[in-house]
């Protein structure tokens, strides 16, 4: 299926089931990392607007870019009320935002989706001098306890893709490369 696609018969789900983010995982964000009020965010891979709705409360500007129809609509519907908020229709490796228009990008729990290369090459190019990519993943447990194994046997069972997808399989060498790349563009283009 694609993965623009698939996503659009669990809508519900994940409006019921997704977790949020820590309140202080959201703190360490504003009170280590940088983000302000009134920052310009990009939210790449929005989905329903879990992380946008967290920085949208803090008083940042947030451009929620999704390339899923449905997700993006429960995003708008949540959060259209909020003047700070602007729903895009875009990819990480096509987001619609024009050149250096953010500060930071945030991707929780989407990054594992993207194309690496074609999203370094969008992101240097919207970010501003000095911005900062953040990538955030809520992490299952998978071990220690006899639902949580078999819970985690279960999707390598009958999980279609699972290993495929799972963003687990993003090394800390993946992670340093691509945000080197990112950055050593952006030095390049000034």
């Amino acid at each position: 299926m694609n993965n623009r696609e698939r996503f659009s018969s669990r809508v519900d789900s994940y409006l019921k089931y997704r977790p949020s983010y820590p309140k202080e995982a959201i703190n360490y964000l504003y009170d280590v990392v940088g983000l302000h009020v009134n920052s310009n965010i990009a939210d790449i891979g929005s989905g329903t607007g879990i992380i946008s709705k967290l920085l949208l409360e803090r008083g940042s500007y947030v451009a929620a870019v999704e390339p899923n129809q449905a997700m993006r609509e429960a995003a708008e519907q949540m959060l259209e009320s909020n003047p700070q908020f602007q729903s895009i229709a875009g990819s990480a490796e096509s987001t619609g935002l024009p050149d250096q228009s953010v500060y930071f990008i945030v991707c929780a729990q989407a990054f594992h989706w993207f194309d690496r290369s074609a999203a370094q090459i969008e992101f240097r190019r919207i970010l501003r001098p000095g911005g900062r990519v953040i990538l955030i993943w809520n992490s299952r447990l998978t071990d220690g306890t006899p639902f949580r194994e078999e819970y985690h046997q279960l999707l390598h069972t009958y999980g279609t893709d699972y290993e495929k997808v799972n963003h687990k399989n993003i090394s800390q060498t993946m992670l340093l490369s691509f945000s080197r790349k990112v950055q050593c563009m952006k030095c390049d283009s000034e």
